[in-house]
């Protein structure tokens, strides 16, 4: 797999880039040696934040990277805090056990600087190679965050600096507050079915010559075929209230990636889901894709989509067939799922307790107790 320059930082990722946010409960030692096949299969750049996972994510990378720091680009973020109550609040997430965390963006000098550093430490290096702000956050100027990013740059403590859902005017401004120093990246969800970015925020990337990294490019794996003959996700799995993921939608993005995806993935002979990573490597601007992995062989499967060579006619083809799904992000979820998912929650603190109490009284029947 061929690096591809982040921009011109200076800096060299591999196009595909492994997105170390797990959906669902994993082993670790799992998840670790599936880091170690992404890498071994070329996909030497690793991208992280500290929200993934409340940490977890960084300290697995971490494990993971030990020993094998000079072989991978670690690509971190600041600015999403959930043991503060400063700043906006983002989004409010409820945990395995039923506990609710609260999100909010924070990108303050002091903030960030206090990322930086506890993501070094739970990664157990240096640096970062590169370091994005992981969200725009309005109460704080975008010049006084890349002025302290530039103060940890000049410490040694991250070596490029990129932005991450950012719209192209707040692109515009991160780069004028860099000055001299190049804006490395802008990451936003790119994929045949979110396509936004190539309204404006693409063009302002290559005017600019700053690199383009795609989350998201297999829509949550959607178009990897992850709900083929399936009815819902694990109660673990964080996609479960994803709008997409509602029926409606899901139906609509399967019946397209059979007729579409499925059909030009025959004739390559390869996955739907290296086709989907294929087309948005394809497009002008982009350097890179992030794509998770749940095993050995679906980490070398994502590298394969490096190689993979789409002619024209075949990628406006599919992107024409995919236009004419409507995903409707407005869905809430069903009354039913919501019910059913409380009842699981309950089921799992119920056992939780269960288990708990036979360790102190072992004439307890064993879980689960019929009465």
């Amino acid at each position: 797999m061929e690096p591809r320059p982040l921009g011109a930082s200076g800096l060299f990722v591999s196009p595909v880039i492994y997105g170390a946010q797990a959906f669902a409960r994993q082993d670790p030692a799992e998840r670790v040696r599936t880091l170690h096949a992404a890498i071994e299969a070329g996909i030497t750049s690793i991208d992280t934040a500290p929200l993934y996972e409340f940490g977890e994510s960084e300290r697995l990378v971490g494990q993971a990277i030990a020993g094998r720091r000079d072989a991978v680009q670690i690509l971190g973020k600041v600015g999403l805090r959930w043991d503060d109550d400063h700043g906006d609040v983002m989004l409010t997430t409820t945990l395995g056990d039923g506990s609710t965390r609260v999100v909010r963006r924070d990108s303050r000098p002091i903030a960030v600087r206090r990322d930086v550093e506890q993501s070094l430490r739970r990664l157990g290096v240096d640096a970062l190679d590169l370091c994005q702000v992981h969200h725009p956050d309005a109460r704080v100027p975008i010049a006084d965050t890349m002025g302290e990013l530039l103060r940890l740059r000049d410490e040694g403590k991250l070596r490029a600096i990129g932005v991450s859902n950012f719209s192209a005017e707040q692109v515009e401004q991160a780069q004028a507050a860099l000055g001299d120093v190049p804006l490395a990246s802008v990451q936003s969800e790119y994929s045949l079915l979110r396509r936004e970015v190539e309204r404006e925020l693409l063009d302002v990337v290559l005017h600019h010559g700053v690199g383009f990294l795609a989350y998201s490019p297999l829509l949550h794996g959607l178009l990897a075929g992850c709900m083929a003959g399936r009815r819902r996700l694990s109660l673990e799995d964080h996609r479960r209230w994803n709008p997409v993921f509602h029926p409606v939608n899901v139906a609509r993005v399967e019946e397209a990636r059979k007729r579409g995806l499925e059909s030009l993935a025959r004739r390559h002979g390869v996955s739907s889901a290296q086709i989907a990573l294929a087309w948005v490597l394809h497009q002008p601007g982009v350097t890179g894709v992030i794509v998770g992995g749940s095993s050995p062989a679906q980490v070398r499967g994502n590298a394969r989509a490096a190689e993979l060579v789409l002619r024209a006619g075949e990628r406006s083809g599919l992107a024409a067939e995919l236009e004419q799904v409507r995903l409707d992000l407005e869905l809430a979820p069903r009354r039913r799922d919501k019910l059913r998912d409380r009842a699981e929650r309950l089921e799992r603190l119920a056992e939780r307790a269960w288990r708990a109490a036979e360790r102190r009284l072992p004439w307890l029947p064993a879980w689960p107790w019929q009465p």
